[in-house]
């Protein structure tokens, strides 16, 4: 079913992102708005109705200044909520697995089956021990959070017509143009945490969210350098992961946190060579605001042991002609969530 006019919106923990384009044909769009407005830490909560009003009045805001033609909407999850494991399934009509995917959603979820709501992407068809099976990606996003999304969203005067959680609309964003036949790790470089995904095609078949992100960076050099804040912030963006820089002393501070995020992904990437080869990632991609990290596409190359490049999700937009001053002030890298949730068709 085609959806109606609409935008994309990424609440993230520092900021909220906007992105509204017009599809053109397949591989097609022009983009028509884009915005980002600061927010105070803490603004995701969402425990009460104080918060769910303070950030309404937030998400108002944005869409009043970022020039949006429409009050529908699509939002995403964070995707430290969703839960995802990959499983199999018997190789059935799709009528008739709803049941397979509620007993081995049963087996595996942390929570009651019916706290979440329960969607799943098929990955590949194999045969195992002489059985027919399809290979899935589980999704399970929590129903209450989900409801407090929707909440807000309606406290903001918005119509929300889907939520997707921001590995769906990230894979969206990096394969618009064209499917990723080779298949990619995206890493989703965040200020709160780097949510790791793989692409194949079009189509997200691994996700995980790991709770390591810039925020933490910029923590390691305050802690080694005593200091404040603002300043080991302004550190971190000028030297980054440069050895050449600064004698090394920032790349050397934020090195024991990065290999916390190398260490995750090389265990994404031998899952990947000893149970899925023909999906084993052959390059990286990077994206979020924390992709404008000095020196970070090298570091991972040449950790890793794959090309790693920053991706930016409007380099192949067609782009209102208003809104090119503006894009020229906007580091774009960080929009890919909001741009990829304005990209669903359907």
């Amino acid at each position: 079913m085609k959806l109606p006019e609409f935008f994309g919106i990424d609440i993230g923990s520092h900021s909220i992102k906007v992105a509204q384009v017009q599809q053109k044909g397949e591989g097609k769009a022009k983009l028509e708005a884009i915005g980002h407005l600061e927010t105070p830490v803490g603004i995701l909560s969402l425990e009460d109705d104080n918060a769910k009003t303070e950030l309404a009045n937030k998400i108002k805001q944005i869409h009043s200044a970022s020039g949006i033609s429409t009050k529908k909407v699509v939002a995403a999850l964070p995707e430290s909520t969703i839960f995802t494991r990959i499983i199999l399934l018997p190789d059935v009509p799709e009528k008739d697995l709803e049941e397979s995917v509620y007993y081995e959603a049963k087996q595996y979820l942390p929570t009651p089956v019916s706290d979440v709501q329960l969607d799943y992407i098929p990955i590949t068809k194999v045969q195992i021990e002489g059985k027919n099976l399809i290979r899935a990606l589980l999704v399970a996003a929590p129903k209450a959070i989900a409801q407090k999304y929707i909440d807000v969203m309606e406290l903001a005067g918005l119509e929300l017509l889907a939520l997707e959680t921001e590995t769906i609309a990230t894979a969206r964003a990096v394969s618009f143009v064209s499917p990723l036949e080779q298949g990619a790790l995206v890493l989703d470089f965040g200020s709160a945490g780097t949510d790791v995904s793989v692409i194949k095609g079009r189509n997200l078949i691994f996700s995980q969210s790991i709770g390591t992100g810039s925020d933490q960076l910029t923590k390691a050099i305050t802690a080694d350098f005593g200091l404040d804040y603002q300043q080991a912030e302004q550190y971190k963006r000028t030297y980054g992961l440069l050895s050449d820089q600064a004698d090394g002393k920032i790349a050397n501070s934020l090195a024991p946190i990065m290999q916390v995020i190398i260490n995750e992904i090389n265990k994404t990437i031998n899952y990947f060579r000893a149970h899925l080869q023909e999906s084993t990632p052959k390059q990286i991609l990077i994206v979020g605001d924390g992709a404008k990290l000095p020196g970070l596409p090298e570091y991972l190359t040449q950790n890793l042991g794959i090309q790693a490049r920053v991706e930016d999700p409007i380099q192949n937009l067609e782009i209102k002609s208003s809104l090119k001053s503006e894009i020229a002030q906007l580091s774009t890298v960080g929009f890919t969530v909001a741009v990829g949730l304005s990209l669903k068709s359907e």
